[in-house]
């Protein structure tokens, strides 16, 4: 099961937070990663086909949970890059164009979502 977790930082802070995240990615998964394609190589070596296509997959699962955590990381970064602009344009717009404060969280249901994706689909 997928969770979101958050936790708040200053804005300032924000490119120093992704260097961190970026660091552990590096030295935490790369390696693991590496150990995988590693495996693959000498089973496939030995001919343990089996073993090696059981490596790749254990790779590929891995690297498919480091790309998620770069989407992640990506879209923090080009959310700090718009607000930082904004704030140094003046731009302080307290309000989105449906009159929800962009301070507060609104509530979104499946229905809603579906309903909107139907819209664009028509």
């Amino acid at each position: 099961m997928k969770v979101t977790i958050s936790y708040q930082v200053d804005l300032e802070d924000i490119p120093k937070t992704i260097s961190e995240l970026l660091g552990n990615l590096k030295e935490n998964d790369i390696p693991l990663i590496t150990i995988d394609i590693q495996d693959a190589m000498s089973y496939n070596n030995e001919k343990n086909i089996g073993g090696a296509l059981e490596s790749i997959d254990q790779a590929r699962i891995k690297l498919a949970k480091f790309d998620n955590h770069l989407k992640g990381y990506a879209n923090i970064l080009a959310g700090y890059t718009k607000t930082d602009t904004d704030l140094k344009l003046g731009i302080t717009d307290d309000y989105d164009p449906e009159g929800v404060p962009s301070n507060q969280t609104q509530e979104v249901r499946a229905e809603n979502i579906l309903a909107e994706e139907n819209q664009i689909n028509d």
